[in-house]
């Protein structure tokens, strides 16, 4: 794969969310840095740069020359705010998702949260606050399942003054970088103890974390989202996840992009062949006992749940996000999809796969 492309003038950035990704894989096992190699270039990560306003990238992607892969709100949200970036692959990796209630609560099905008390954070200052969509979007999939909407339940803002990234330090502690182990504990503190306390009657939850609270608990599942047979009523932050990078590179440098594809592309097929490796991979990134993985995650892996692709059906979950996000103005700016997606690194990616320099 040697080629004598020239090197990209400034670094490369990456930043991704804490869940199941190629690019955990592709970084774990060094497949993104001899990618790159090819080009004399690599990859940092922003928590590498001496810059504190970088790690604010991972929301407003406004660092140059930025590849993202994680849950699709943040950059939808970038987006919707006239950042310059292009849509470059989307995977559909299933995870954990359920409306719990206790056990003592008389809640049993979707069809008893009508008329209930939802715990719904509400962070204030910062950027997007992707948990608080995550949580509405749950609540309304599960009362649509029964054919009811969010105002045939009732919504119980829980105020949260913890931001995300907090925007006064520059030291990398555990409470200032959202996926510590500290702050990813804290993330959903408001809805579990409001819960326990009796003041809300049911809550949200997902990935590797939710489902140890759901046993933590002893909870009841109300409703099974994450798993569920309708791919609609699956879709939110992290399903599907995107990998985005910065507009300017991806048009300047199509090739470059294509490289770090092929990288992530590797890591799918690599991850399908190593499933005891990749496991543990994605513990580490997740930030949880390796036991939890398959719970949360499906016992399967492989390339299917971790390929990035552009199919118009995980294009439109996309745009079904969008307009989610529009109805409950968590942006209030639209923009055309098909404006914001490149498929060209994508194809160049397919030429390399087959061996062919692009």
């Amino acid at each position: 794969m040697s080629t004598n492309l020239k090197a990209v003038e400034h670094p490369l950035w990456y930043t991704r969310c804490p869940l199941p990704t190629a690019s955990g894989i592709a970084l774990d096992n060094g497949l993104l840095e001899n990618a790159l190699a090819d080009i004399g270039q690599k990859a940092l990560s922003i928590e590498q740069s001496d810059d504190p306003s970088a790690m604010h990238s991972h929301f407003t992607h406004k660092l140059p020359q930025l590849f993202r892969q994680g849950g699709n709100i943040p950059p939808i949200w970038a987006r919707s705010q006239g950042t310059d970036t292009a849509l470059v692959g989307i995977a559909w990796t299933p995870e954990y998702q359920a409306i719990l209630a206790l056990p003592g609560s008389g809640i049993r099905s979707a069809a008893d949260l009508k008329g209930r008390r939802l715990g719904l954070p509400v962070r204030s200052g910062g950027e997007i606050d992707f948990w608080q969509a995550m949580c509405l979007r749950g609540f309304q999939s599960a009362l649509r399942t029964v054919g009811f909407e969010l105002t045939d339940a009732e919504l119980v803002r829980l105020p949260v003054h913890e931001r995300y990234i907090d925007p006064l330090s520059t030291e990398r502690e555990a409470n200032t970088w959202m996926w510590s182990g500290a702050a990813r504990m804290r993330r959903q503190q408001a809805e579990l103890f409001a819960l326990m306390r009796n003041e809300v009657d049911a809550i949200y939850v997902s990935g590797a974390q939710g489902s140890q609270l759901a046993a933590m608990l002893s909870a009841h599942v109300v409703t099974d989202l994450g798993f569920h047979t309708d791919p609609e009523v699956q879709i939110n932050n992290q399903v599907p996840n995107v990998l985005t990078v910065d507009g300017a590179l991806c048009r300047q440098r199509p090739d470059v992009v294509a490289r770090y594809l092929f990288a992530l592309q590797s890591a799918a097929r690599w991850a399908s062949e190593h499933p005891f490796d990749s496991r543990r991979t994605f513990a580490s990134e997740v930030g949880a006992p390796e036991e939890w993985i398959a719970n949360a995650y499906g016992p399967s892996m492989g390339t299917d749940r971790l390929v990035l692709s552009l199919e118009p059906r995980w294009l439109n979950a996309i745009d079904a996000q969008k307009k989610f996000l529009l109805e409950q103005r968590f942006i209030t700016q639209d923009f055309e999809l098909a404006q914001w997606v490149n498929s060209e690194p994508l194809e160049m990616c397919k030429a390399i796969a087959e061996g062919v320099t692009p």
